[in-house]
């Protein structure tokens, strides 16, 4: 019978182990709602349009349900395993934002200070007039000095290269040259002095404005403690919470476990991606991106918010630093029905918000389609692993969808 599942998973992406709940995993989900959903996924997988996934749920501080399918390799339909290992992209942000607010707890700067004392780099920065001119626009001096609340809400007038304008693309193919060299840098701050040679798209407080300052609160980290971002999450947030497999930079076992990138060529067709992220070597020690985790690893980070800055047995946070974190902070910035925090997107009204959920959900995810939410009220944590380029938000809403749909 085990050769017959290990055949089913190699032919068809099944993973047929997974599929069996026992009733104290599957207590508080509709296990019909459940099948449904793993039909959809597997159906995704059947077409073509992802080549695996890895699912977990949990509700009560419990594990309730988690599940893999399809391959980590479309190409040599290796089978996809539970704790596989992703690169998270922008899901590195909220566990730099904790790591900047436990050096705000140790009272080493306010959230609304001038940080300029420790990046002297933040003096002297403009705003350009007209992006659509690039480099070239007019410019103007800034109205208000750079705090930590500002980098912590992307409310401080920086961008992250990513959008339509001039001058979007020409810090894009500064910061990251052409989406393939995650080396290009030596170091964090060799990347921050990249950022710092461009004007800002807003005036601090300004606006929202989706951008790479985590990597200068990574820089931060690393200017107050005389440590490197990596040493720093190691010792003061992942080794606390268990979360082994996550880093900037994986041993050989682990390589073994990383799913990879997938794209679509041009054609449509579903392809193991030529950009494949280093899985050693990496010495720029992000903020914006960078790291590389499990479900499982992960879930244990939005366990200990959940648990108001505990978890493992391990206080990571004070709890008024995590209500802090975990409030609205930007007003009517963000997007309709949406507010955000420091380090987390928040659901501020269900009626008006384009993603699913409750009030006070709080979210992110990252550009290779993963993705987190908790929901505070329903003591619920999902998480959704894959690995896919270009980005969009379509399996995590999905997933939001029945995971809600599966309460009871």
């Amino acid at each position: 019978m085990k050769f017959t599942y290990f055949i089913l998973s190699l032919v068809f992406g099944i993973h047929v182990s997974n599929g069996q709940i026992n009733n104290e995993q599957s207590k508080q989900l509709n296990p019909t709602v459940l099948a449904d959903y793993e039909t959809f996924v597997q159906s995704e997988i059947n077409k073509g349009n992802i080549a695996g996934a890895e699912v977990l749920i949990s509700k009560d501080n419990v594990v309730r349900w988690h599940h893999s399918w399809g391959f980590s390799n479309i190409d040599s339909k290796s089978p996809l395993g539970l704790n596989s290992i992703y690169y998270i992209q922008s899901m590195t942000k909220p566990i730099i934002s904790v790591a900047v607010m436990q050096l705000f707890e140790k009272g080493y700067f306010s959230l609304d200070e001038d940080l300029s004392q420790f990046i002297p780099e933040l003096k002297g920065l403009e705003v350009a007039l007209n992006p659509e001119d690039g480099l070239k626009s007019l410019k103007v001096p800034l109205k208000h000095k750079i705090t930590a609340r500002q980098l912590l809400t992307h409310t401080a007038g920086f961008s992250h290269g990513l959008g339509d304008n001039k001058l979007e693309k020409q810090l894009f193919k500064a910061l990251y040259y052409d989406d393939t060299d995650y080396n290009l840098h030596q170091n964090i701050e060799n990347r921050v002095k990249i950022l710092f040679e461009f004007p800002l798209v807003g005036q601090p407080n300004a606006q929202w404005y989706y951008s790479a300052a985590t990597d200068i609160l990574s820089l931060l980290i690393e200017r107050v403690t005389g440590k490197t971002t990596a040493e720093y999450l190691k010792t003061s947030i992942l080794e606390p919470l268990g979360m082994n497999n996550t880093a900037y930079n994986l041993n050989k076992l682990q390589e073994k476990r990383v799913m990879l990138l997938h794209n679509f060529n041009e054609k449509g067709k579903l392809i193991v991606s030529k950009i494949q992220v280093p899985t050693a070597k990496n010495s720029v020690f992000g903020g914006t991106h960078g790291l590389y985790s499990t479900a499982k690893d992960y879930w244990s980070f939005c366990q200990m918010i959940l648990n108001n800055g505990t978890h493992n047995g391990k206080r990571i946070l004070k709890k008024e630093t995590v209500k802090l974190m975990t409030k609205n902070s930007v007003g009517n910035m963000f997007y309709k029905g949406n507010g955000f925090g420091l380090g987390f997107g928040i659901i501020t009204n269900p009626k008006t918000s384009a993603t699913t959920g409750n009030f006070g959900q709080l979210y992110w995810g990252g550009y290779f389609r993963t993705h987190f939410f908790i929901d505070p009220s329903e003591k619920l944590i999902a998480i959704w692993m894959t690995q896919l380029m270009p980005h969009d938000e379509r399996y995590s809403e999905i997933l939001k969808k029945y995971v809600y749909k599966a309460l009871k």
